[in-house]
């Protein structure tokens, strides 16, 4: 354990030592764990201190934002409900909960704490509560959100149980959820009309009428008042979870939102499918990698875990948004990140060894951890020997001008250029490695090679081509990696 313990020192030591020499930290960040604000198993300051003696230099936090689900009976579904909720950043205090992770900020200098929120944009009921085929679906679909600040930023999050956040702006369709005021009224009239003396044409009187009247206008007023509370604030909102799956709608009105208040967005777990049956329902939320491509301008993606095999692998999902970029179809490119996506289940020092992203970064601060995120300045590695391994280098320079870049940035070609690859184990040993290029979703060339290993391709754009891409994945026993892609183009002449 000593030697463990000394082996991430030193290699933390190292990351650093090479960051100064070539301008770029290698700074090992956690991703996406919950603490016992939502349904973690440590407290924000025990993920602190379990990471920091794993080495970590960043954690981003990824509570549930919101654990709240509702079911209403028709005609009266605000009235007659069955609710269910666990905890969360909502119910727990969203000032409450900033002013913890600043807390433990302040107590912890030496790392950067950023609070997460990991949010459910949409569920849907299917099925009656009244047999056995009722069913929640669509809960699981998460999407990590990152770099909000203020609490109103976070109490406005469009997700789904946040009812106020979905309200639409008041439009004639609205007027008729004020027609208990016609009840009202109509109920009034008809207790007042006993005050009447009421004859017929022999001139006797309708007194019997008259208590029918006012029993009814009673009826009237009560029925008026419980449906004025039922439909109060008499507002539609843009979501609500009985009218059926809405597609990718509810969730890019999130990542809009989040993008407007300057967050980041990240498709969790999106190969991941949960399907489970209880007494009372069941729950359903089938594997949804196609929302990647259904939905633009969230940042990216958790590629380990649940995010690979039909979303990472080289032609995957990712590489057909990240050609549609290079098409001038998407606005944005998309990274992958790895989210850990840990809560209560297992032991955190188990997941921090399989799973750490290492950002590049000119400094270590809050500012530069969001760019880097934002900008895909970043590659995962996961394995029981990944902290052993250092990524020393995955460029591309211009021959001609000798200009670099590095993952997540563009380079401007004006003929060849050479992608530079290079890596070695910490330990000094020679293991056999598989590194792939892959250029625009297909793999172009597969090196085996023995670390420490320095590789040099030799590439061109053909020009029919707007723009390129190059990403890396290397393998070893025991370590996967995945490096952000860079891009090509050529110089305009």
């Amino acid at each position: 354990m000593r030697f463990k313990s000394l082996l991430t020192i030193l290699f933390i030591g190292y990351l650093f030592r090479l960051a100064y020499a070539e301008g770029v930290m290698q700074v090992p960040t956690a991703i996406q764990i919950s603490s016992t604000v939502s349904d973690g198993r440590y407290s924000i300051a025990e993920i602190v201190d379990i990471a920091k003696k794993m080495g970590i230099k960043v954690i981003v936090l990824g509570d549930s934002f919101l654990s709240y689900w509702e079911y209403g009976i028709l005609p009266l579904r605000r009235l007659i409900r069955k609710t269910l909720q666990a905890n969360s950043i909502l119910k727990y205090g969203i000032e409450r909960y900033l002013d913890e992770v600043q807390r433990v900020q302040r107590q912890n200098p030496e790392i950067i704490i950023l609070p997460g929120a990991e949010t459910a944009p949409f569920y849907y009921w299917k099925g009656s509560p009244f047999k056995n085929d009722f069913t929640l679906c669509d809960w699981h679909k998460h999407i990590l959100v990152i770099g909000l600040e203020a609490p109103k930023d976070y109490k406005e999050l469009p997700v789904i149980g946040n009812t106020s956040a979905l309200f639409l702006p008041f439009s004639f369709k609205d007027l008729f959820n004020l027609w208990p005021f016609l009840a009202l009224i109509l109920g009034i009239f008809l207790i007042k009309k006993r005050c009447f003396n009421y004859r017929d044409s022999l001139g006797r009187k309708l007194g019997p009428y008259a208590k029918n009247y006012q029993i009814s206008g009673i009826i009237f007023i009560i029925l008026g008042l419980v449906f004025l509370i039922n439909n109060y604030p008499f507002l539609r909102t843009r979501f609500d979870p009985y009218h059926g799956e809405q597609g990718s709608l509810p969730y890019q009105h999130l990542i809009d939102y989040v993008n407007q208040k300057g967050g980041l967005t990240f498709w969790a777990h999106p190969e991941e499918k949960n399907i489970k049956r209880f007494i009372e329902a069941s729950i359903q939320t089938p594997e949804h990698s196609e929302l990647l491509l259904k939905t633009q301008d969230y940042t990216g993606f958790g590629i380990f875990y649940a995010g690979y095999e039909k979303v990472g692998q080289a032609g995957g999902i990712w590489d057909t948004v990240l050609k549609q970029y290079c098409q001038a179809k998407r606005k944005n490119p998309v990274w992958a990140i790895g989210a850990l996506g840990f809560d209560s289940v297992g032991d955190l020092n188990d997941y921090l060894k399989d799973l750490r992203n290492i950002l590049l970064l000119p400094v270590l601060n809050k500012k530069e951890v969001l760019e880097a995120l934002k900008r895909g300045r970043v590659y995962v590695i996961r394995g029981k020997n990944s902290e052993k391994f250092i990524l020393d280098d995955f460029s591309i320079e211009d021959n001609l001008s000798g200009i670099k870049k590095i993952m997540g940035e563009v380079l401007e070609v004006s003929d060849k250029f050479k992608i530079k690859i290079k890596g070695h184990l910490l330990t000094g040993e020679s293991n056999l490695f598989k590194v792939r290029l892959i250029r625009d979703g297909l793999i172009i060339k597969d090196f085996l090679v023995n670390s420490p290993f320095e590789i040099t391709y030799i590439d061109t754009l053909n020009n029919s081509e707007r723009m390129s891409y190059y990403r890396i994945e290397i393998e070893s026993e025991g370590l996967h990696l995945v490096a952000n892609p860079i891009f090509v183009r050529a110089k305009d002449k």
